[in-house]
């Protein structure tokens, strides 16, 4: 969370005054490595949960072969393009499937993985649109009727899969425990969020005061005359210091440095925590006065 703010402040210029609330696009990029091990936690549970779909393929020639010999029957027997309709559905699914599989097993990229899940999400629904006209139908070939028949005992097997797929790719984790990962993932992401959002509001609300102390620290202060990544750094230790007492003293210069030395110059660890360290000995003095 704190790499997080750290880099939205980043990103400010200068002497800007933050505004009322986080950008929902600024945000959502923060939330990336967040999200994409949801995506990825995602992408596995579906093919766990798809295990031998692509067995059911074979169910679709043994229904429609005998139909292509009766030739052009009567048009209210539509079963047989609802059949067709439904086998197009499965193999463009299986093919979402094997795109899923393929990044799972090359680059991992999670928009790839995103776009492959999404094909299979409209695949599955159109495989189930397609499966309840294709049963609900009334044919009156005795052919017909014998499609439909195997058509309802495949529908019946194959709906397991359509329901667990719906499942995988919503947001009810509950009934499936293949998909205890997403849900773990998608809970601290929320929770990421969520704390990310009411931190910056907190943030926000004391940043003027937090310039003024770092001002009695660092002589000819002014946010613009700052390394920008030492300047944010510098305001969020600040803040945790004068205005979080959850946080210790220690734990939140401590953090700053390490974030000092993540993003910063090699001169900046020591600066952070130099100017930091000025600041909890005032405010310390300040709190003993009281």
């Amino acid at each position: 969370m704190r790499e997080a703010v750290v880099q939205f402040l980043y990103a400010l210029q200068p002497s800007e005054p933050l505004p009322e609330s986080l950008d929902p696009s600024i945000l959502h990029l923060l939330l990336e490595s967040l999200r994409d091990k949801s995506t990825k936690a995602r992408a596995k549970a579906i093919l766990h949960l798809q295990q031998g779909r692509d067995k059911h393929l074979e169910s679709f020639d043994h229904i429609l072969g005998p139909l292509d010999l009766i030739g052009s029957p009567d048009p209210s027997d539509d079963i047989e393009p609802h059949l067709k309709e439904w086998r197009e559905a499965e193999e463009r699914l299986q093919e979402h499937l094997e795109g899923i599989r393929r990044e799972l097993n090359g680059n991992r990229e999670s928009a790839r993985l995103r776009e492959s899940m999404s094909g299979a999400h409209q695949s599955n629904r159109a495989s189930i649109a397609a499966a309840d006209a294709a049963t609900g139908s009334t044919p009156t070939l005795p052919a017909l009727r014998e499609a439909q028949e195997l058509a309802v005992q495949l529908k019946n097997r194959i709906a397991p899969l359509f329901s667990r797929l719906s499942l995988a790719l919503g947001n009810e984790f509950t009934e499936l425990p293949e998909l205890r990962a997403v849900a773990r993932a998608e809970k601290e992401l929320a929770q990421t969020s969520s704390s990310i959002e009411l931190y910056y509001g907190n943030l926000r609300g004391h940043l003027e005061k937090v310039d003024k102390e770092l001002a009695t620290v660092i002589d000819n202060y002014s946010p613009d005359r700052l390394d920008r990544v030492d300047r944010a750094i510098l305001r969020l230790g600040g803040y945790e210091l004068l205005f979080d007492p959850s946080i210790p003293n220690a734990v939140a210069i401590n953090e700053a440095i390490e974030l000092a030395r993540a993003f910063g110059t090699t001169d900046s660890p020591s600066f952070i925590n130099g100017v930091l360290d000025q600041v909890a000995k005032i405010e310390q003095d300040v709190s003993g006065e009281e």
